[in-house]
């Protein structure tokens, strides 16, 4: 044994522990084995330990105890087993066996490790980042960390046991749980094992402590909490200005408008730092009107560089670029280098930031070599990659969006300081909030199902400790990545989706619509319903929700800067004692007040169903054997034939592990042929799931296609069933990496059950969790918790209730987050609890609020006395206002209910900065 600072070192036959306290709830643990190492450059961690931390080590026969005045520390001297404990000898996580294993990777030689846990039985666990398989609670369930493009992980979790775990690790992860009691983390490649175990008086505090290890995130400009219009993409200069003199001419509210890629015209010239003069002749001028109209701007930039750019060559010339071509004919340059990086911030400055524009999106930040839509090819392409700046890829397969953000928050906090940072990115990693970075859930497609995962999606993405996250509203394709809306956005079905995600987006923490294939803007969606409401009528509404909001909202930001909290919040970190919400994936809550349920299935209309792969059953070789000859050839066009075989069906993936021998990765060619036959008589549609040049031809014409996206659908046509027709699918491909093709069709059962749209009830099933009381927004009828109740749920109407004990304070009606200052402020109060709230102001959009210069007034509601407290206000800043009213209403069935402001207030408070007492 080694006495350490606050901890102790530990060797047993297999390998050292080392166990340390970074404060009284922090304790970080390392493990290496006899040929280990355990110097280690964290990219997540900045905390050092506290200097002379008080600390307790008691000796025992088999044990060492070292203890704070929070937590136990258990270390079993014969195997190094560790648990940890409450200071009163609870048990709150205890690890079982430890595993490493030799892992070489070219000129890398290091190890695999495991980590096994034991849990409790019934605790829930969260986070990992933004996982979209529809579940939030992780126990009897396998996560596999890798970023993909819908797949954006962090290695940090959360219990309701009131503690967490960073495991500090950069290579592919693996969290897996029995269901029972065991659970373990296990790491690709690394010299040691490395985790931190976090504890707090609950989830708020664990994440709190979360980001005093890897950084706080900073406070957004007050336009980032409004309203963004965005699409795929804007295809001039003219385009942006008339979308954004139209969202003023029609006052909707809203703060930014979005340009996505191309902008530079063309992938040789892919993210050049620049406008094509031809589409953006005048970007300044574009801004300077777009700023007079009181918008924000944000661009799209990539790690990925055209060969025809400055910058690529720059990049080029100093070593800065990785040799595999990309999907786009581009290179990406190695983020993991400082020197590559600042010469990245050198062209985004002058290039983009000099004319005006005011936040970034960074897309593909996997980065995403291959169009690799799964775990499994990202980490294959990118292995293969070899190394970066730091180490072999393998080793840093993870963290390269956490690399590049950290950078350009530092590169651009050196130069400027009079308007706030803010970057969006399609992967997300522990740590990566100190940059400023917010996350979205990547290219989703559009269906019920997906749009319901991104609920939980974005939960644990936010339990994760990152607490800024956002997903394509309206989805980034209708008809493809599991979308079904193949006949376009004008479909009164899609409209209701689109409705609904819109709802959902207004209570994420950021507002966000993206997508392609159909305008995105709020006016564009007119169908109306048998009520002849328009969907955009509905879509308004919640629009000026979040506007009023924002004085509520902002203030939570606050909280998320200086007191590491989360404004979208599962609902175990505020009903840890009720544990039927331990498993809830679809309600949450923003906020301490207001419980979100969005609506995830239709109502309205019936949207079209998924397609179907064909089965062997419909398809005959030339000579009546079952299945359909395949003929695959190492050139794009049909020449070179290194492989025939018979096939079941069409279903070829090579996203995994690269492509076949029969073929190479710059090209290939495939033809399959033989016989259709259907199974029954009626209308049918072709799907083919393919990013390649690709044709039908039946009965010697090639079929129409009239979807086409990433994924594409012929014409619909008439089919006999039993009859034999000539079918031959053709596909080419010129470029390197994963590719695939799976034959879909509707078949005329599907378009028979499409037709039917019997009327469903406009109500949706609601748990409200166990506590005081709960209050309908839109309503003021109130509810006892812990039951479910079924919750009214027209078009116009997302669930939402209010906690008792709520104050919430509600601004005027605006255009854009800084048209007035929030006065008068409405401020809703909801009997049944005591409750409190601080309201924040500042400036709106610099750093001064770092100096201390903004500030709070705090709201104190005592319900059995029936008294409002408004507290002596603290701070001060440029511009504030000293005088104001604050409208005060006690929230029933007949006032303070839904959107508009109330006329009829309970009591007006004049207020100028002394403390104020009311009863009301």
């Amino acid at each position: 044994m080694k006495h350490i600072t606050n901890g102790v070192a530990v060797t047993t036959q297999s390998a050292t522990v080392k166990v340390q306290f970074f404060s009284d709830r922090i304790v970080r643990v390392e493990k290496w084995p006899a040929q280990g190492i355990e110097k280690k450059k964290s990219l997540s961690v900045i905390m050092k330990p506290m200097p002379h931390l008080k600390t307790v080590c008691v000796e025992k026969n088999e044990t060492l105890v070292i203890s704070s005045s929070w937590i136990s520390v258990v270390i079993s001297k014969p195997d190094g087993r560790v648990r940890f404990t409450t200071k009163d000898g609870n048990s709150l996580l205890m690890e079982d066996s430890c595993f490493f294993q030799r892992a070489i990777y070219g000129s890398d030689s290091a190890f695999s490790m495991e980590q096994e846990f034991v849990l409790t039985p019934n605790e829930g666990i969260y986070g990992l980042g933004e996982d979209q398989h529809g579940y939030m609670n992780y126990r009897a369930k396998t996560v596999t960390l890798v970023q993909t493009n819908t797949n954006a992980i962090s290695p940090f979790l959360v219990s309701t046991m009131n503690y967490g775990i960073l495991w500090d690790n950069y290579s592919k992860t693996v969290f897996q749980d029995d269901g029972k009691s065991r659970a373990s983390i296990w790491s690709d490649v690394g010299d040691n094992l490395d985790y931190y175990f976090i504890y707090g008086a609950n989830i708020d505090s664990v994440i709190a402590g979360y980001r005093e290890l890897t950084g706080q995130a900073p406070m957004y400009g007050k336009w980032a909490y409004g309203y963004w219009q965005s699409k795929e993409h804007y295809k001039t200069q003219d385009e942006v200005l008339s979308i954004a003199k139209k969202y003023r001419d029609l006052r909707i509210p809203i703060d930014n408008v979005i340009q996505d890629w191309d902008y530079w015209n063309g992938a040789k010239n892919w993210s050049g730092m620049f406008f094509d003069k031809t589409r953006f002749p005048h970007p300044k001028e574009m801004t300077d009107s777009l700023h007079g109209m009181n918008f924000h701007f944000m661009i799209s930039i990539w790690p990925a560089l055209g060969p025809n750019t400055e910058i690529y060559h720059d990049m080029e010339k100093r070593g800065f670029l990785y040799s595999p071509v990309g999907w786009g004919g581009f290179k990406y340059y190695d983020a993991y280098n400082p020197a590559a990086d600042k010469l990245y911030w050198k062209y985004l400055k002058n290039g983009l930031l000099s004319k005006g524009v005011d936040a970034w999106w960074i897309d593909s930040t996997e980065p995403d070599l291959i169009n690799a839509n799964t775990v499994e090819s990202t980490e294959y392409e990118m292995k293969r990659v070899g190394n970066n700046h730091l180490g072999s890829w393998a080793r840093y397969l993870n963290a390269f969006s956490l690399a590049m953000t950290d950078q350009l928050y530092s590169n651009y906090r050196r130069e400027y300081s009079d308007k706030r940072f803010y970057v969006l990115t399609r992967s997300t990693f522990a740590g990566q909030q100190r940059a400023a970075a917010t996350t979205w859930t990547g290219d989703i497609g559009a269906s019920w199902e997906i749009y319901r995962n991104q609920i939980s999606a974005g939960i644990n993405h936010s339990m994760s400790g990152i607490p800024y996250y956002t997903f394509d509203i309206g989805a980034f394709v209708l008809g493809a990545y599991g979308g079904v809306f193949n006949r376009g956005g004008n479909d009164p079905a899609y409209e209701e989706l689109y409705a609904r995600m819109f709802q959902f987006g207004a209570f994420c923490p950021i507002f966000r619509a993206h997508g392609s294939e159909t305008p995105r803007e709020i006016w564009a969606f007119s169908d109306t319903i048998g009520t002849g409401e328009k969907f955009s009528d509905a879509m308004l509404e919640v629009d000026n929700l979040r506007y009023r909001l924002l004085p509520y909202i902002y203030s939570l930001a606050w909280k998320v800067t200086s007191q590491g909290y989360t404004i979208m919040r599962g609902l175990p970190m505020d009903f840890e004692s009720d544990p039927k919400t331990y498993d809830i994936d679809n309600e949450f809550m923003f906020g301490p007040s207001i419980l979100v349920c969005p609506v995830t299935r239709w109502m309205y209309y019936r949207p079209p169903e998924p397609s179907v792969l064909i089965g062997p059953e419909s398809f005959r070789t030339d000579n009546g054997e079952p299945g359909i000859l395949a003929t695959y050839c190492r050139d794009s066009k049909h020449k070179i034939v290194t492989k025939q075989e018979v096939e079941p069906n069409i279903n070829m993936n090579w996203y995994a592990t690269g492509r076949p021998a029969y073929v190479t990765d710059s090209s290939f060619s495939i033809r399959w042929e033989g016989k259709l036959v259907p199974v029954e008589s009626g209308k049918y549609q072709f799907h083919m799931r393919s990013y390649d040049a690709k044709r039908i031809i039946l009965d010697g014409k090639q079929l129409p296609i009239v979807y086409t996206s990433v994924e594409q659908f012929t014409d619909t046509l008439d089919l006999i069933a039993g009859k034999e027709y000539s079918f031959v699918l053709e596909t080419e491909n010129a470029t390197p990496g994963a590719a695939h093709m799976e034959l879909n069709w509707k078949t005329p059962s599907i378009f028979g059950r499409e037709n039917v749209n019997e009327p469903r009830p406009k109500t949706t099933e609601v748990y409200l969790p166990n506590c005081g009381g709960w209050y309908d927004f839109w309503t003021g009828e109130k509810y006892e918790g812990g039951q479910n109740i079924l919750a009214d749920a027209p078009i116009d109407k997302i669930p939402i209730y209010v906690r008792t004990g709520s104050i919430i304070p509600m601004g005027p009606f605006v255009q854009y987050s800084t048209e007035k200052p929030a006065d008068p402020i409405e401020l809703r109060i909801y009997p049944g609890a005591d409750g409190r709230f601080t309201l924040y102001e500042d400036e709106n959009d610099n750093y001064d609020y770092e100096k201390g210069i903004y500030s709070t007034i705090t709201f104190e509601w005592i319900d059995s006395a029936g008294t409002l407290t408004v507290g002596k206000r603290v701070g001060t800043f440029p511009g504030m206002l000293k005088d104001r009213t604050f409208n005060v209403i006690l929230v029933d069935k007949e006032l303070g209910i839904g959107v508009e402001s109330e006329k009829r207030v309970t009591e007006v408070i004049k207020y100028s900065g002394s403390e104020s007492k009311v009863k009301l």
